[in-house]
């Protein structure tokens, strides 16, 4: 079974939650001991208990951290500019990262079409690499806006994906289960 240490990743469970150690392992039905292993970073956690705990207490940025190290998915949105502004700000600087895309997109969709004819020159695959890391840089403030504006209405990520996965599957961007 895969084991990670999370121990930074647990000390800021502890602070944003307001719950101590004894709490989060009683919750999580985690050994204290063991769980004080893993907040010292003595103890590594094996994947199954780090969902028992993101479980017990339903931490949105937790999980995301505990997804990366685990599984290596999108990390932890958690820079300064997610904390500090409100989604209104976050809103103007995702318009600021989509100019920026924007003015890559015509190029971008000429080298696309090119790449089905020839392969891509050095230069070719440069400027496509600077438009997909333009694209990378908006999504991840359009995903601080929704982190933002789902902790205000006291939403987690995952209810916000089973409330909109029946949506999903109608528009077949993913599969039904």
């Amino acid at each position: 079974m895969m084991r990670v240490t999370l121990k930074s990743e647990l000390d800021g469970l502890i602070v944003r939650k307001k719950l101590s150690q004894k709490e989060i392992a009683s919750l999580s039905k985690i050994p204290f001991s063991t769980f004080n292993g893993y907040t010292k970073g003595t103890q590594e956690v094996p994947v199954n208990k780090a969902v028992d705990i993101n479980n017990a207490v339903g931490d949105d940025l937790f999980g995301s951290q505990a997804g990366n190290k685990y599984l290596g998915t999108l990390k932890a949105l958690d820079g300064k500019v997610s904390e500090v502004l409100t989604p209104t700000e976050l809103d103007f600087l995702q318009d600021q990262e989509t100019i920026q895309r924007e003015e890559r997109r015509e190029r971008a969709k000429a080298l696309l079409i090119k790449s089905k004819l020839e392969p891509l020159n050095d230069k070719d695959k440069e400027d496509l690499e600077r438009y997909v890391m333009e694209f990378l840089d908006e999504i991840v403030v359009e995903l601080s806006i929704v982190f933002s504006i789902l902790k205000i209405l006291g939403m987690s990520i995952s209810e916000a994906f089973k409330k909109r996965m029946p949506h999903w599957v109608s528009k077949k961007y993913m599969k039904g289960e």
